[in-house]
């Protein structure tokens, strides 16, 4: 049996534990899940933020979100997250001795996306940014400092959003909610932003597997009804 067979079996093994309601969510989440666009945070160090970064994420159907440490721990506020990073992945960069945020960029490029650096001063305003077949990653950058000098220097193009009063920047996770929101409805007109069947099937398992209680002992049960 190959891999791909054996997942799909357990998929169906792991479907008959729940719900025909709860299957049908996960269809229709899984139906409006993207990759194509992502976005990449970089030195947040404010737990809050953080956590409602991830939550705005996965409330618009963002899968990835990229997290660079290289002076900041990322932590996570559960009370803001409301298990939203249950169904998101984070993909975090945080080796010694390494600039994590080139890694991180390295790593999106071979992916094809389009590194976007957010900035107060940035080329191209949010209502005028183009959505096409490109992918795009968003990065954001420290509350403080904003994005890095590395990140400017290594991004394709800076993105601004409009400001009308005194301020010239927003909290982070205002943001964040303002670009996605506006990026994703230009998606959502655009179209051809849907998973693969291939990675539909495999978050299928992994949410399925996160749904399931003592998943671990069904699993088990399941391995010993195989020939």
């Amino acid at each position: 049996m190959t891999v791909d067979a054996y997942h799909i079996r357990l998929t169906n093994y792991l479907g008959t534990y729940l719900t025909d309601q709860r299957k049908e969510i996960i269809e229709k989440v899984l139906n409006q899940r993207t990759r194509k666009v992502t976005i990449a945070l970089e030195d947040i160090h404010q737990p809050q933020n953080a956590s409602a970064t991830v939550r705005t994420c996965e409330c618009l159907g963002i899968q990835d979100i990229h997290i660079i440490e290289n002076t900041t721990p990322y932590q996570l506020n559960k009370k803001v997250l409301k298990g939203s990073y249950k169904w998101v992945n984070l993909i975090r960069y945080k080796k010694k001795g390494v600039n994590n945020t080139l890694a991180c960029i390295e790593a999106l490029r071979k992916q094809g996306y389009q590194i976007i650096a957010t900035d107060p001063a940035g080329e191209i305003s949010l209502p005028d940014f183009p959505v096409g077949e490109r992918k795009v990653a968003l990065v954001f950058g420290n509350e403080d400092r904003g994005v890095s000098q590395t990140v400017l220097k290594n991004c394709d193009t800076t993105l601004r959003i409009p400001m009308s009063g005194f301020t010239e920047s927003m909290n982070i996770s205002v943001s964040v909610a303002i670009c996605l929101y506006q990026i994703m409805v230009k998606l959502w007109k655009y179209g051809n932003y849907q998973l693969t069947e291939e990675e539909k099937r495999e978050l299928r398992l992994q949410w399925y597997r996160k749904c399931v209680r003592n998943v671990n002992l069904v699993e088990k049960r399941f391995i010993s009804t195989l020939p």
